[in-house]
């Protein structure tokens, strides 16, 4: 993973113009220099613990209601027949394997992760699965 660096623009607290309370405020302006790397990185290493784990993780945080969300996911797409979609942070593949029934065999689903563990564990459960339509998933 590299390094993402952003210049923010931030505003300082408030200043007083004289030290009086009922005088304008002043704001200084400048950028603060932002580095994301290690929270991205210690999130990647995250996923890739937990991928063992990560189905049943969302059974007991959600309560199962992660399956209704899923499915409610899906059909606000609008996927349909023969289209081509991606499904962005993947994990283990649960919405993939949803859009996959959605877009059928004439359709494709791109699945993408930056957790190699998450998308090992989905090419695991598509080898486990029998229906056709998972063919379409990449």
């Amino acid at each position: 993973m590299g390094t993402l660096a952003a210049a923010i623009p931030v505003t300082a607290g408030p200043t007083a113009a004289s030290g009086h309370a009922g005088d304008r405020r002043r704001r200084r302006r400048g950028s603060v220099a932002v580095r994301c790397s290690s929270a991205a990185d210690e999130r990647q290493a995250l996923f890739s613990r937990i991928a063992p784990v990560y189905d049943h993780l969302n059974d007991v945080l959600s309560l199962g209601q992660h399956r209704t969300w899923k499915r409610i996911c899906v059909s606000w797409s609008m996927a349909k027949r023969g289209d081509r979609v991606l499904d962005l942070c993947c994990g283990s593949g649960d919405l993939a394997f949803l859009l996959s029934q959605k877009v059928g065999l004439d359709g494709e689903v791109v699945g993408v992760d930056f957790s190699g563990q998450q998308l090992q564990t989905a090419a695991s459960r598509q080898d486990q699965r029998w229906k056709a339509c998972y063919k379409n998933i990449k």
